[in-house]
């Protein structure tokens, strides 16, 4: 049984990208949002309003910031963008569809999915390098925020990082966490035990039915 509530972290990837439909290697490309993109990010934001949310975080690139500013405006507050909260990066890829980096790299994609932790693009990130980038950074954002509720909202690569580092999840399993557009997830933190992940997925609505700080949230 765990202890008294501290810390909750809503963690949130950003709306659908203007270029979602081809399927590209965003990276740190800084893509803007669709229009449904911002629809999803207002909705979040509508969600969150109530709650006794106290910072906003983002990474530096407008598709997080755009959702970000949404929420801080709905909360009265000023997001803080960080660096170290960008995607992994993709090097040469960035910015790149699927097809468009079959053709110019062949072989290279399923190389990537034969060994996704260690393979790096040129001028691009391993996820081993993405998890020494943002691991440091949440345990900072986590520290200045010992029994608070905040907001970090970022990327898809950046999300199942935090959530298998708390999950002891191994690099190579990350994607057996899904995370589509505008997924959210609650990561409820104890003065004793264990940290527990909400896996919500688009149920923003829902979110503030995991709001009381004396409830345990559970795995879904």
């Amino acid at each position: 049984m765990n202890g008294k509530a501290a810390s909750r972290i809503y963690l949130i990837r950003h709306g659908e990208t203007a270029n979602a439909e081809e399927v590209c290697f965003n990276g740190h490309f800084d893509v803007d949002l669709s229009d449904e993109g911002e629809k999803q990010s207002i909705l979040i934001a509508k969600a969150l309003k109530n709650l006794p949310i106290k910072a906003v975080y983002s990474s530096d690139l407008k598709r997080t910031q755009i959702g970000a500013k949404f929420v801080a405006d709905e909360l009265n507050l000023t997001h803080i963008p960080y660096k170290e909260l960008r995607e992994l990066a993709f090097g040469d890829w960035e910015g790149l569809s699927i097809s468009e980096v079959n053709l110019k790299y062949p072989g290279k994609l399923k190389e990537r999915l034969q060994n996704i932790e260690l393979f790096q693009v040129e001028g691009g990130e391993s996820f081993f390098q993405l998890k020494d980038r943002v691991i440091p950074k949440f345990k900072s954002i986590l520290a200045n925020h010992p029994s608070d509720s905040i907001v970090i909202l970022c990327h898809g690569g950046v999300i199942r990082t935090i959530l298998a580092y708390i999950l002891e999840i191994s690099v190579k399993n990350l994607f057996r966490i899904n995370q589509p557009y505008a997924s959210v997830n609650i990561i409820q933190y104890y003065e004793v035990g264990d940290p527990v992940v909400d896996l919500m997925g688009g149920s923003h609505c829902n979110i503030g039915l995991s709001n009381s700080s004396d409830k345990k949230i559970s795995i879904q």
